[in-house]
């Protein structure tokens, strides 16, 4: 009960917060903020410590995988396979937010080249969106699982 109590707050926390995010702060950030471009320094920050999260987060999410007695092997197997795509977009991710940062002087809220940072950024979004993809799997599959354990374990 305790793995899963971690996971399920690891799935709010991460998951979660970047879908509230994407969907709710960047608007109303981009709406509210003069000039609209100041949002994307807000951006810089939040998605550094949701990458952050995300290492510790694919660390629960590994363990539950590992430890969860599901009977079908297909299922497993496309739980690590959806894990595999959140640890690889995550590494993506960190890389162009380095990049990203080098094209900003945060303390002058600038960016440096605009040309450059455009292509890198729809690519962070790209990926972010592979990322959520790979997460809305990795939830229903975890679901499953644990039904499917726990059906194995009244059967018992």
């Amino acid at each position: 009960m305790l793995r899963r109590c971690l996971v399920f707050a690891a799935l709010l926390f991460w998951y979660g917060g970047a879908t509230f995010y994407a969907s709710v702060v960047i608007p109303v950030g981009l709406h509210t903020l003069q000039p609209p471009g100041l949002q994307t320094f807000v951006t810089r920050t939040v998605t550094l410590i949701l990458n952050l999260a995300g290492v510790v987060v694919l660390v629960l999410f590994a363990w539950d995988v590992t430890a969860v007695r599901d009977p079908r092997s297909g299922r497993r197997l496309a739980r690590w396979l959806s894990w595999a795509g959140m640890l690889l977009t995550l590494v993506a991710l960190t890389w162009l937010h380095r990049r990203l940062n080098q094209l900003m002087d945060v303390e002058k809220l600038r960016i440096l080249d605009h040309e450059a940072l455009k292509p890198l950024h729809r690519l962070y979004l790209g990926l972010s969106v592979l990322q959520w993809a790979c997460g809305t799997a990795f939830v229903l599959l975890t679901l499953y699982a644990w039904r499917a354990e726990e059906n194995k374990g009244a059967q018992i």
